[in-house]
């Protein structure tokens, strides 16, 4: 948002807009895709009796629209109600500065096989980051007692051994990244460690604590002393235990096309009705059918209930039978994922070549700034920071001052984002474990109840929290829905 546009956008005003519009100019619908209209009532198509569909599916993320299509290639007459007025969910397609963004989930990869199929399933591009991507030399800076510095050679090879000694319990923890069973004592040993209690047991030097602070706060979204070790032990194995393949799958793939191409294609090939700005209020069991309830009032009759909201917004849904009082304290501690996302617009090409990548650690607005695109009269940076409270994205000065604690140099045209712990159906970003939650809260999620069947993106083994994950859950979800209708 530029000053032209008024500087001191409050977060107040987002909180107004927050669901209905989203970010500034930035409302995507489902593209090009057909949205069905699905009046309750038409029971023209469904195989469960008295029923207006067999399967509604409650939220339109990656989640939703997998279990929908999936629901609708085995022969299930399929709604999904989505409260927002797009599709997508914590993914959010935009365009800033003449570039595509991503407001949300951004980054995939090969490491992660179910979003990877999806690309090879509707042959969709991909593109790098920074775009345009060109292998050349990185320039870090670390903010370190206040000051960017730009770490020696000697240093970073220090910081390398400091990442390797901190992930070092990692492949024990996490053998079977997609199986906890597996070593269920040992996660259960070290459950409530945060990242913080993890720099106490290593001898790090101040500046290869703030390296890896920065990390520990991109990973969780949030401070290093409220994030579970546990959770970024799992980041690090998904791809390999290793900072190369880190670093390429949690930041250089994404859509050419940005996230909702993927979701039209989903959309297209399963034909699944959507009806969109239709949140959901009551949740009913009754026998062989489930009543569902609209805010607007309006009762659908279905044959099962995939839910796929995130997990902090499930109070907003009474259910009957009620839901199982550990996922509704688990959904009211809330999980970690509560930082913030910014796009950064600064004035001219950057003097050097290559990209630049700034890191600073849990107690500064921003952990991660990184390139993300050139021209050549401006360059756009990306920046990650784990407390709302320490950087309002909205403002412009503000922006700047966290950019020029960095790069002195830069100056900052505008910025754009998307507050998404200000979302009513978000009340969060990207899903990450606290500490002891394992313990507390593992064997509760994902737990089907009768008719009404849970796949959310936030819950389950692997790629949990990521796009990867999300279409994991929803797959998975209608195959129970698949075994449980017939």
């Amino acid at each position: 948002m530029d000053n032209k546009q008024g500087q001191g956008v409050s977060r107040r005003k987002f909180l107004r807009n927050a669901g209905v519009v989203g970010a500034a100019g930035a409302a995507v619908s489902a593209g090009a895709v057909s949205i069905g209209t699905a009046v309750a009532g038409d029971k023209g198509g469904a195989k469960c009796a008295d029923c207006d569909y067999d399967v509604v599916v409650i939220g339109g993320g990656f989640a939703g629209v997998t279990a929908a299509r999936e629901s609708m290639k085995n022969g299930y007459k399929t709604v999904i109600l989505e409260a927002r007025n797009r599709l997508g969910g914590r993914t959010f397609s935009s365009e800033f500065a003449g570039h595509k963004v991503e407001l949300g989930g951004t980054w995939i990869h090969w490491t992660q096989p179910n979003v990877w199929a999806e690309v090879q399933r509707y042959g969709l591009e991909l593109k790098e980051t920074p775009e345009p991507f060109v292998e050349e030399q990185q320039t870090v800076r670390i903010i370190h007692e206040g000051k960017a510095v730009e770490p020696k050679l000697e240093e970073l090879i220090g910081i390398s051994k400091a990442v390797k000694d901190f992930f070092a319990d990692a492949p024990k923890l996490w053998e079977r990244p997609y199986d906890a069973k597996h070593t269920w004592e040992q996660l259960l040993a070290v459950d409530g460690m945060t990242g913080a209690d993890r720099f106490a047991q290593l001898k790090l030097t101040p500046l290869e604590r703030s390296f890896i602070d920065a990390y520990v706060a991109g990973i969780a979204h949030t401070t290093s002393d409220r994030t579970s070790y546990l959770e970024t032990a799992r980041w690090w194995s998904l791809p390999g235990w290793n900072m190369t393949a880190f670093v390429d799958a949690c930041g250089r793939y994404s859509f050419k096309d940005g996230t909702i191409s993927l979701i039209n294609a989903m959309i297209e090939d399963g034909k699944p009705q959507v009806r969109l700005s239709t949140p959901v209020a009551k949740v009913e069991e009754q026998g062989k059918r489930v009543l569902i309830t609209t805010e607007g009032g309006e009762v659908i009759r279905a044959g099962a209930v995939i839910v796929t909201v995130p997990m902090n917004v499930l109070p907003r849904i009474a259910f009957t039978p009620a839901l199982d009082p550990a996922l509704v304290q688990a959904a009211e501690e809330k999980h970690t994922g509560s930082g913030i996302k910014v796009f950064v617009r600064t004035k001219g090409k950057l003097p050097e070549a290559g990209k630049r990548l700034g890191l600073a650690g849990s107690a500064h607005p921003i952990n991660i700034l990184a390139t993300y695109a050139k021209a050549e009269d401006h360059t756009l940076f990306v920046g990650f920071g784990a407390d709302p409270a320490k950087l309002d994205i909205q403002d412009r000065d503000a922006v700047q001052a966290m950019m020029s604690s960095f790069y002195p140099d830069l100056e900052v045209e505008a910025c754009y984002g998307y507050e998404w712990t200000l979302d009513p159906y978000a009340r969060g970003t990207y899903c990450s474990y606290k500490p002891n939650w394992i313990r507390k809260y593992y064997d509760h999620f994902q737990k089907d109840r009768g008719r009404v069947v849970f796949g959310q993106g936030d819950h389950g083994e692997g790629w949990r929290g990521f796009i990867d994950g999300a279409i994991s859950a929803g797959s998975q979800a209608a195959l129970r829905t698949h075994k449980l209708l017939g």
